[in-house]
């Protein structure tokens, strides 16, 4: 029989609506929580932002609610790792997660790798290429690696190791942390950690009608001219990276296009 999984939540302090509603949420979950006072990008100094990530990288320019948001996942992580927790559960305040966590949470003998996503990024269903099966939750839905990005941060579940080689990232984030750990076109982290991804996605965060706290200071100000140009061509060299390594995986069988969407049950058994 393996350990609990904890739950991390990263709240701003200035939003207690958004943690009471995070609250009541996974009470009818049956599932406890640590919450994690976010930094602020209304008021963080350069010092705190540059300790973990840059302000530009390989998709730009990043604006202080991107930068803010990756130090408190880099938060998140450093609280996990003063539990004697093997794994932990990270959430942001805005996500809504099925049915069936507190049972995928009970213990932690299922998890077969070190950075799981649990979260389906935006609405509908997203064309994702995946590896094959190596493992399922204990409701029955299907682990894949993850081989081509698919953004979001909203619910993931990370090692202790995982936790520690981001803790020792900082000051080398370029991305968002979404990306850093979800996108391997550009994320050395993201290579290193080979992220798999619970399917169907078992969190979504597109139940809830707020908006984004990050939204007006999360992005950077948009170029001009040659300036917008030259990021366009950039972005695209980094998205087309790793199309070699994805044609083999096709080719080979090894991995599969399939449309993934947030499934608030699990599979029928």
């Amino acid at each position: 029989m393996g350990r609990t999984i904890p739950a991390f939540v990263i709240n701003l302090a200035r939003r207690p609506d958004r943690l009471g509603r995070m609250a009541e949420h996974l009470a009818g979950r049956g599932v406890a929580f640590t919450p994690i006072g976010a930094c602020d990008a209304a008021d963080v100094t350069d010092t705190t932002l540059d300790a973990v990530i840059s302000a530009s990288g390989p998709l730009g320019a990043l604006g202080n609610g991107d930068r803010a948001c990756t130090v408190s996942h880099t938060m998140a992580w450093a609280a996990f790792l003063k539990t004697d927790a093997a794994y932990a559960l990270i959430l942001e305040d805005d996500v809504y997660l099925s049915e069936d966590i507190a049972a995928c949470l009970a213990d932690d003998d299922w998890v077969p790798h070190g950075l799981l996503k649990l979260e389906k990024f935006n609405d509908g269903a997203s064309r994702i290429l995946l590896g094959r099966e190596i493992g399922q939750t204990p409701t029955g839905r299907a682990i894949r690696p993850l081989l081509s990005r698919h953004a979001g941060g909203g619910a993931y579940i990370l090692s202790r190791a995982s936790a520690e080689a981001g803790l020792a990232h900082r000051g080398r984030f370029s991305v968002p942390v979404d990306h850093a750990l979800f996108n391997q076109n550009v994320s050395l982290l993201a290579r290193r950690l080979k992220p798999a991804m619970v399917v169907p996605a078992m969190a979504t965060q597109r139940q809830w009608a707020y908006n984004s706290d990050i939204a007006k200071l999360g992005k950077a100000a948009r170029p001009t001219g040659m300036a917008l140009r030259w990021r366009k061509l950039k972005r695209g060299l980094y998205e087309a990276n790793r199309l070699p390594q994805q044609a083999m995986a096709l080719a080979s069988g090894r991995g599969r296009i399939e449309d993934v969407s947030f499934a608030e049950a699990p599979p029928a058994s």
